[in-house]
Parts: C-alpha cells; sequence; structure tokens
C-alpha cells in the first residue's frame, strides 16, 4: 500500500504539473490597483502620536492613551512618535486609506500596527519621510497579532517614502490575506519572516532590503486553497537574506516576471516552492547560500538568473529521496542561467530535464561524489547552448538521452583542470570557450552549431580577448594561442570524446 500510494502521487503530481496552469495562479485575477491606490488630499483626516498620547481630527478614530483605533473608511495621515503607541484598523467591510508621514510606533507587549478587520487597507508611504515600526521580543498574549505589522485582511503598500520594521518577537510585515506591494522603499529586520502574504504576495516595484533569522525573507504559506499561497514578482529592486530560512518560500507557485532580485540563505535554499518557480524575467542572483533554486517543478523562460551555491544549484526534486522517478521536472525554454555549485550538483532533477533553448553555464562541483548534471528520467535537448563542467568522477557530468533532437559533446580528460578550453570548427569558428573555476575533468557541450557528421577541434589554454567571459564562459570575442589537444567528428547525438 506505501509503494501505491507514493506511485499515485508521483503519478498525479506529475499530471498537475503538466497541466495548463492548474492552481489559477499563473496569472493571478488581481483586481486592477489604481483607483485603490489613489490618494485623495481634500480628505484628509489626521492622528498624531505624542509620546504616552495621541490627538486626531476625526470622529472615526477612538483614541485611549497612546493607543489610536480607526472605525471607519476613509483617509488618515498618521505621524508623530510613540515608546508605547499602537495603530489599530477595525473598520469592518471599509476601504481604509493610512498615509505615513514621519512616523514611529514602538510597543515591547504587542503589535504597533494591527489591521483587526477591513475590507482593504492600502498605506501611503510619504515621499521624504522615514516611517519605523519596533515590537519587543515577547507579547503578553498568544495567537493573532504575532507580527510587528499585522493584518488579518488585504494591506497593500505604495509611495516613494521609507518604511522600516524592526521585528524582535515573530514576523515583521504579515498579512492572511493578499499583501500586495506597488511601491516604497523597504527595510525590514526580523527574527522570523521577513514579509509574509499566507494567501499572496505580489510586488509590482519598491526597493526592498530584508535581512531574518530564522524564518524565510519573503513567504506565502496558505496550503488549504488551491488558488493561494502564491508569489508573484513583477518588478523592483529585492535584497533578501536569511540565515535559516529561506530567501523566498511558497507553497504554491512562485513567479517572477521582473525585477532585479538578489537572494541569500545561508543554511537553506535561496527560492523554494512546493509547486512550481516560473521565471520569464528579470534579474535573479542568488549568493553564497547552501542551496539556489528547489521546487517539483521549475520552469525559465526568460530572464538572467545566476546562482552561487554551496550544494546544489538547481534541483528539481518532490524530496521522496533516493533514485527514484518522482515526477518532477526542470524545463528551460529560453533566458540566460548560469550556475556556480561548490560542492553540489549543477542542475539536478530527480524527475526530468528539459532544455529547448536558452543559455545553461555551469560550474560544477570539487566534490567528487557529485556532478555538473544530474537526473534520474531522461534529459532532452531540442534547442539552446548548454556548457557544463564537473569533477573527477565515474560520471561527471551526465550526457543527455540519446532522444535529444539536437547534438551534444562529453569530454573528458585529467589534464582539463582549469584551464581554458575552445571547441572550434574547420573554419576556426569558436563554437564555446570555457574555463572551469574548479579543476575539472569533464564537459558538456551541446549546441546547434555541433551538426553530425562535422569536424572539430579541441585547444587547451590560450586566450580570450575582447568579448565577455561571465561564469567562465567566454563569447563575441577572439580565441588564439592555444594548443590543439584533440580533433572529433560528430557521430551520434551523443559524442564521446577523451583526450
Amino acid at each position: 500500500m506505501k509503494f501505491k500510494s507514493i506511485y499515485f502521487l508521483i503519478a498525479f503530481s506529475a499530471l498537475i504539473l503538466s497541466s495548463c496552469d492548474p492552481e489559477n495562479v499563473l496569472k493571478p485575477a488581481e483586481e486592477t490597483t489604481k483607483p485603490l491606490y489613489e490618494w485623495d488630499e481634500t480628505k484628509i483626516q489626521t492622528i498624531t502620536f505624542q509620546n504616552s498620547t495621541v490627538s486626531t481630527t476625526s470622529s472615526k478614530v477612538v483614541t485611549t492613551g497612546a493607543t489610536a483605533t480607526i472605525t471607519d473608511g476613509g483617509y488618515y495621515t498618521v505621524s508623530g512618535n510613540s515608546g508605547n503607541g499602537r495603530l489599530i484598523v477595525d473598520a469592518k467591510d471599509e476601504i481604509v486609506k493610512i498615509r505615513f508621514a514621519g512616523l514611529t510606533l514602538s510597543n515591547d507587549t504587542t503589535s504597533p500596527f494591527f489591521i483587526k478587520d477591513a475590507e482593504k487597507t492600502i498605506v501611503f508611504l510619504k515621499s521624504g519621510t522615514t516611517n519605523t515600526f519596533s515590537d519587543g521580543t515577547s507579547y503578553t498574549h498568544t495567537g493573532d497579532p504575532n507580527a510587528t505589522i499585522f493584518s488579518k485582511d488585504y494591506i497593500g503598500f505604495t509611495g516613494d517614502g521609507n518604511l522600516v520594521v524592526n521585528a524582535n518577537f515573530n514576523d515583521a510585515i504579515s498579512s492572511d490575506d493578499m499583501l500586495y506591494i506597488d511601491n516604497g522603499n523597504f527595510t525590514v529586520r526580523s527574527l522570523d519572516d521577513g514579509i509574509r502574504g499566507k494567501d499572496s504576495l505580489v510586488v509590482n516595484n519598491g526597493n526592498i532590503n530584508v535581512i531574518c533569522s530564522t524564518g524565510h525573507a519573503l513567504k506565502s504559506d496558505n496550503e488549504l486553497k488551491a488558488d493561494k499561497g502564491y508569489l508573484n514578482i513583477k518588478g523592483g529592486t529585492l535584497n533578501l537574506s536569511s540565515t535559516d530560512g529561506d530567501g523566498i518560500n511558497t507553497t504554491k507557485r512562485l513567479i517572477i516576471e521582473g525585477g532585479t532580485i538578489t537572494a541569500q540563505s545561508t543554511n537553506s535554499q535561496a527560492l523554494r516552492s512546493d509547486s512550481v518557480v516560473l521565471i520569464s524575467g528579470g534579474s535573479t542572483t542568488v549568493n553564497a547560500s547552501k542551496k539556489g533554486i528547489e521546487s517539483p517543478g521549475i520552469t525559465i523562460s526568460g530572464g538572467t538568473t545566476t546562482i552561487n551555491s554551496n550544494k546544489a544549484g538547481v534541483n528539481a526534486t518532490y524530496r521522496l529521496g533516493g533514485s527514484q522517478i518522482d515526477g518532477s521536472i526542470l524545463n528551460i525554454s529560453n533566458g540566460i542561467l548560469y550556475v556556480n555549485s561548490v560542492s553540489g550538483t549543477g542542475l539536478d532533477s530527480s524527475g526530468d530535464i528539459k532544455m529547448s533553448g536558452g543559455t545553461v553555464v555551469i560550474q560544477g562541483p570539487s566534490d567528487l561524489s557529485k556532478e555538473g548534471i544530474k537526473y534520474n528520467g531522461i534529459f532532452t535537448i531540442t534547442g539552446g547552448f548548454l556548457i557544463a563542467s564537473g569533477p573527477q568522477s565515474s560520471i561527471s557530468v551526465k550526457a543527455p538521452s540519446a532522444s535529444s533532437a539536437q547534438n551534444a559533446v562529453r569530454i573528458t580528460s585529467a589534464t582539463i583542470s582549469t584551464n581554458l578550453i575552445a571547441i572550434q570548427d574547420a573554419s576556426g569558428n569558436t563554437i564555446a570557450a570555457f574555463k572551469p573555476t574548479r579543476s575539472a575533468y569533464g564537459l558538456l557541450l551541446s549546441s546547434p552549431e555541433l551538426k553530425t557528421g562535422t569536424n572539430y577541434s579541441i585547444f587547451k589554454g590560450g586566450t580570450y580577448a575582447g568579448g565577455t567571459t561571465v561564469n567562465g564562459f567566454s563569447q563575441n570575442g577572439i580565441y588564439s594561442g592555444g594548443t590543439l589537444v584533440k580533433t572529433f567528428t560528430v557521430t551520434d547525438k551523443i559524442t564521446n570524446v577523451s583526450f
């Protein structure tokens, strides 16, 4: 029964991954945000914190000591400072718009900003202002709220101002609904999760800097509803760092359409989804992380993705373990992928790998028990450019499956080491020039320029002038001065060459 259940899970998971957007979140049904994110200067009501007291011009705001509670919809400008202050929104079914205009709130016993009830709350960060929220190391209650800024309903952020959140108890910014960042400058330091939208987290623009300890920098974690628990990055500049958690973690889809993302996780993954990671644009860089990207389904169809990891660079897996084929898939159809894996496999799939386009450059590991490329199912290449290195092991770099439509050559030699290697055609055109970062025994090259029945030459050493070199791969320049070490003819889909 145990094995039947596992096989059923694999078959069902494969069906889910191959279906057309089964979770209905590839292009989530997000409402038009423009009217919602407009401010009306003629309807302003003010709330001003002054140490242990708070004053207001609105009859819709109830004040008690240093606590202000907004009870109805409208436009509210909030400013001032309080060492034990609290702002609460309790306006059922209302749209509340709050402008932070130089506000500093701290509270040692609970959340200083709590959205208890509202249809939607939009926070406007006034240009030129810095707004800071801090909590203590323990709360005097259990349950909600459990974050420095906590919302039970939809919360959105916009504006050009600054928001600083210091979370000493748990999460920094958390919503049990959708959390939408239209714009703003965020500096978040958190003990646990940095920014969490349970139903969804969407970043349209902004400058977002998150540093957290035990939790995830960005997170969406609704496990119960099929169309919830996703995270979508459309733009902005994001710097995400966690010690023990992930840079980004989702239970459903992680969608990256644009923006500039730098993610780091010391002891976990930079990008992790329990469902699918979809990268179609933007620039994503993983720095000094234990692992790069991990998910049962990973699709790269655009953008530039750069991964510097200690362990696996890109890992498609259901985490069932062993060498069984688990239905996971890594699909590369366009874009650029650079992987530099110090001691783990560069590209790893517990299921299949499919490549139909794009450019993939892999610096393989130094660990002799690992490989530059590894898969449990099949690896088919029908287009694109791939070059990868691997250590001196029995496999080094696993070649594509024989069913691939595009030719590949697998080169092995004890003298590759960290030397510059160039492959040229009979006319002297350089098909690839690559220099391993760590001592390599094997190289795998697949390119549309590798033609069946055509002769090629392998050169070692020499120099590459002009052009660009990224992750050891040089292009658009001139190679010269190398030593000819081997000539070969492409005879099949996979041609093995040794020197």
